[in-house]
């Protein structure tokens, strides 16, 4: 497992963010989580967008 959750830090109607720790190298992540059982998926089209904001002034890495 690459990554190990800490605790929840938040939540809201798409899923639970939760603060983790990166297990290779000690990085404190912030770690989203939707139910597979959600009506409407959003994680993949959110990860999508990130992508191609990537590098931009507040836009988190992943």
């Amino acid at each position: 497992m690459k990554y190990k959750l800490i605790r929840k830090i938040g939540s809201g109607s798409f899923g639970d963010i939760y603060l983790g720790i990166n297990q290779s190298n000690g990085e404190e992540v912030a770690v989203k989580m939707e139910s597979v059982k959600a009506h409407h998926p959003q994680l993949l089209y959110e990860s999508r967008i990130y992508r191609i904001l990537q590098g931009g002034i507040g836009i988190p890495h992943i």
